[in-house]
């Protein structure tokens, strides 16, 4: 908090995320609520999960097109993009009171895609100034911990604030549409409070930008996998990351199918509210680990992070299979997601203090792109034991593979060195 209080250019940067994040989270929650409402509303539903994967798969591109757009330009990118995605949204305000036929959905989908890509680029180009403005390993990881946590309390609030207004407004999808063109708008007005300093930083960076080597989208995709293959430690960091997001992203799949038919785990005596509790305690412990980076834990290696992540998921899965102890299942979770709240920003710090700006969002990218590998696997793979044999099979099989990359990460934690030690206080 200290650090969004005293940058001023980070509080900019941060008000202007956070503004466009609200806007988004309502439009995109909503969004779902009326595919679910058309005739087609199957077909719809699953159209906006396919399309909401888009983005991801060009990430490096996007990457590379921020480290390579002109230096002296990425203010006014940056400006001007947020108003582009004011006005794709007051046009989609326009064209969703259309009747819901298939052709007038896909206008639909495809605005909201194009904005999400837009924010992909723009969010890039914001790593540059980010870099700039913070100095040290430190104040890297403080900053990007401090945008994750409030971006979550965001999500969360704005939901349900979402879920409210849209009753209120008896199911008004055009309103919705103005609100999420609002915030973007007012998040464009926002960074021109920091023009000034924003357009000094592109000054600096264009210097560097000419005195370095000409590069195409392949070199700059194998210069970015170059540079993490042959840093060990942050390979072997990103070999333990993949393994985490791989058990991760199957959680809240597993636990649904196992405590749908495990009446002992219900808080309550009810299913919703078990997987509201689970999910609330999961996302507030995530939160606290990325607003408070000191609490001593910054001074632990990620690989030590890592597991503590995974044994209490070993744990959990032992609870699930064995003890069907639904208090032991949150505490366990709560341990689980509390250093996940740490890593990803300990991750972007250590990107952002080894890398040169030429390269900066390439590897930024190319990291979560290789991180992200692990989601379809790991869910296919549980989720699939669970369908094919049973729910505890896949929780047994699932411990196992925590144990696994537990024993792993403590063979890092003793043979490979932190890349980069934060700042002590």
């Amino acid at each position: 908090m200290n650090i969004y209080r005293t940058n001023k250019p980070f509080r900019i940067l941060a008000n202007a995320a956070f503004l466009s994040n609200i806007g988004s989270v309502m439009f995109n929650f909503v969004f779902m609520i009326y595919a679910q409402t058309l005739p087609f509303k199957t077909l719809a539903l699953s159209l906006v999960t396919l399309a909401n994967l888009l983005p991801t798969l060009v990430t490096m591109p996007s990457g590379y097109l921020a480290d390579h757009t002109p230096a002296q330009r990425r203010f006014s990118f940056m400006f001007w993009l947020r108003l582009v995605q004011a006005a794709l949204y007051v046009g989609l305000a326009i064209i969703i009171q259309a009747p819901g036929t298939l052709a007038t959905f896909a206008l639909l989908l495809a605005i909201n895609v194009g904005s999400d890509l837009i924010a992909d680029f723009t969010g890039n180009l914001i790593f540059h100034y980010q870099k700039h403005i913070l100095h040290s390993q430190d104040e890297y990881q403080t900053g990007l911990g401090f945008l994750s946590g409030v971006g979550n309390i965001i999500s969360m609030v704005f939901q349900a604030v979402g879920t409210s207004l849209i009753l209120m407004l008896h199911h008004n999808y055009v309103a919705f549409g103005l609100i999420n063109a609002a915030s973007f708008a007012l998040a464009a007005l926002v960074l021109l409070q920091g023009r000034h300093q924003f357009k000094a930083a592109d000054t600096a960076a264009a210097a560097e930008q000419v005195a370095a080597a000409p590069e195409n989208m392949v070199q700059g995709f194998k210069r970015a996998m170059q540079f993490m293959v042959q840093d060990r430690a942050l390979f072997a960091i990103i070999i333990l990351a993949v393994g985490v997001n791989a058990l991760g992203t199957s959680i809240d799949g597993l636990l649904s199918v196992l405590i749908a038919n495990t009446t002992s785990l219900w808080f309550a005596h009810d299913f919703g509210v078990t997987l509201a509790i689970i999910g609330i305690s999961a996302s507030l412990s995530t939160t606290v680990a990325a607003l408070f980076m000191h609490d001593g834990l910054q001074h632990w290696s990620l690989p030590a992070l890592t597991m503590i992540t995974t044994g209490a998921l070993a744990l959990l899965a032992l609870d699930l299979v064995v003890w069907h102890n639904s208090f032991a299942m949150v505490a366990l979770l709560v341990i689980a997601c509390y250093p996940i709240g740490k890593i990803n920003p300990r991750l972007s710090a250590e990107i952002m203090s080894r890398v040169d700006n030429q390269h900066l969002a390439t590897v930024a990218s190319a990291l979560q792109t290789l991180i992200m590998i692990g989601a379809p696997a790991g869910t296919a793979l549980f989720l699939g034991i669970a369908n094919l044999s049973s729910p505890t099979l896949a929780w047994a099989v699932f411990g196992g593979c925590a144990v696994l990359i537990t024993l792993l990460a403590a063979w890092m934690r003793r043979f490979t060195s932190e890349p980069t030690t934060a700042t002590e206080e």
